[in-house]
């Protein structure tokens, strides 16, 4: 799936729903659903391929230390400092190491760690541009279920709005509404139908 793209199918959604709408209801809901999940977490979760290739401009959290967008592979990797290219294998130090958060495998890299090396820090501009394939390199099977039980308790708004009460979440800076489901138990901070996608929820960083 390319950069924007919804994390789940209309089949998919047809599936657990028991319906087959051909007006394009759930393309626009799985796609609404999908920019909620990324609102709640940070993040993006498709891959990007060789023509998304495009430098994003960072502050660094530290002399150590610059948070970045995830993504998926070390190839076509370029970071430059106040426009000068640092040799990344002599000089940088992707992590996750091997992949791996908190036992799980297959997370892309988001951290840039300097060798030998200090980032400038303690400045409010955006010193450091990143050049990098962007994303995840698959989608994680519990964003996929988020994105559809999001879609769905938006269908239910559509068709039974006195199932539950009603809650508007701002996306994108669109503000949608939707019913919630009468056995909704979810806290302020993690509704129910994004509990699937708090393991991959990030902490904001600095991002020019």
């Amino acid at each position: 799936m390319a950069l924007g793209d919804p994390y789940a199918t209309p089949e998919q959604l047809a599936a657990r729903l028991g319906d087959d709408p051909e007006d394009g209801t759930f393309e626009r809901l799985l796609d609404a659903a999908s920019r909620a999940v990324e609102s709640f977490t940070r993040r993006q979760f498709n891959m990007a391929d060789e023509y998304d290739v495009l430098p994003r401009r960072y502050r660094a959290l530290d002399p150590e230390r610059v948070a970045v967008h995830d993504f998926w592979t070390l190839e076509g990797l370029v970071v430059e400092v106040n426009g000068r290219a640092w040799d990344v294998a002599r000089y940088i130090d992707a992590r996750p190491w091997s992949g791996v958060v908190a036992g799980q495998i297959d997370w892309p890299y988001s951290d840039l760690f300097a060798v030998g090396r200090h980032w400038p820090w303690g400045c409010r501009r955006a010193l450091i541009t990143v050049t990098a394939l962007w994303g995840w390199a698959s989608v994680p099977s519990g964003i996929v279920e988020a994105t559809l039980d999001v879609a769905e308790v938006m269908s239910l708004s559509m068709t039974n709005a006195s199932s539950g009460v009603i809650r508007s979440e701002a996306i994108g800076g669109y503000s949608i509404s939707y019913a919630v489901p009468q056995h909704y138990t979810g806290g302020a901070n993690v509704p129910a139908e994004l509990a699937k996608a708090a393991p991959f929820r990030r902490k904001v960083f600095g991002v020019a």
